[in-house]
């Protein structure tokens, strides 16, 4: 089963929501959006007939980004590889989470600071959202657009935030998709790192998240050549790196 973020209703209803021709495919159960002559599978399923999935608009290119590698398979239905796999950092929540010492270590730093939580409000916490938008800028990266957290149901998110002397030093924010949950946004000022508070934030919402039934915590790509130090973070977390699929595309099939 796939559990994937991407694969949820509520990616798809949020995409609707922003406008964005998003839709779920019954035959194959796979979310999918139309970008003009593309019809693009972000995180597909395995899936035993991955003809079924070229079948879902059979006059556009099919551009699918399997969750897990097989190549063999996306060979034989006619996909060629436009990119290599890139990896994810998973917690299996339904299992002790082994955390490395310097990991541990960290977190004892991190008690000086408190944590609040709760769901997210686009009303009241647009700042998170200013200031993710100014570390993009910095660390000159991208990230999903913030119309995802903005339109995600209320109920199913989660944001943390550490204080530090009466000030936020940092916060992160989860989005809930079924049984599983993704790290959705991360922040942190410099009092925020010196006191390792984000160690704090994601142990306390491990806990909650378990406490809500979430078996799986997906904590996003792992880049351990552009960035190191947030690799070391989830993988010293206790968290375990799985490669997904790569980037595939597949020509329409006209009259196949």
């Amino acid at each position: 089963m796939n559990n994937a973020l991407q694969q949820s209703q509520n990616f798809t209803n949020t995409l609707q929501a922003a406008g964005v021709k998003a839709f779920y495919d019954e035959m194959t159960r796979v979310h999918f959006v139309e970008r003009g002559p593309v019809t693009y599978i972000a995180r597909g399923p395995d899936c035993a007939d991955l003809r079924n999935l070229r079948r879902i608009n059979p006059r556009s290119i099919c551009l699918l980004n399997p969750d897990s590698p097989s190549p063999d398979a996306l060979h034989r239905v006619g996909f060629h590889q436009l990119m290599t796999a890139a990896s994810v950092a998973e917690i299996d929540l339904t299992q002790p989470v082994h955390a490395h010492p310097k990991w541990r270590a960290a977190l004892r730093k991190s008690l000086t600071c408190s944590v609040q939580h709760r769901p997210f409000d686009p009303a009241t916490d647009h700042w998170l959202l200013k200031a993710d938008r100014a570390q993009q800028r910095q660390k000159r990266y991208r990230a999903m657009p913030h119309a995802i957290a903005q339109l995600w149901p209320k109920h199913d998110t989660h944001l943390l935030t550490a204080t530090k002397d009466n000030t936020t030093v940092a916060a992160m924010l989860f989005l809930i998709h079924g049984s599983n949950a993704s790290y959705h946004i991360g922040w942190s000022d410099e009092d925020g790192r010196q006191a390792c508070a984000h160690h704090l934030l994601l142990v306390t919402a491990i806990r909650q998240l378990r406490t809500r039934g979430i078996e799986r915590l997906d904590l996003g790509s792992v880049d351990t050549e552009n960035s190191a130090g947030l690799a070391r973070f989830k993988i010293r977390a206790g968290a375990s790196v799985r490669p997904l699929g790569g980037t595939w595309a597949a020509l329409p099939l006209f009259g196949q």
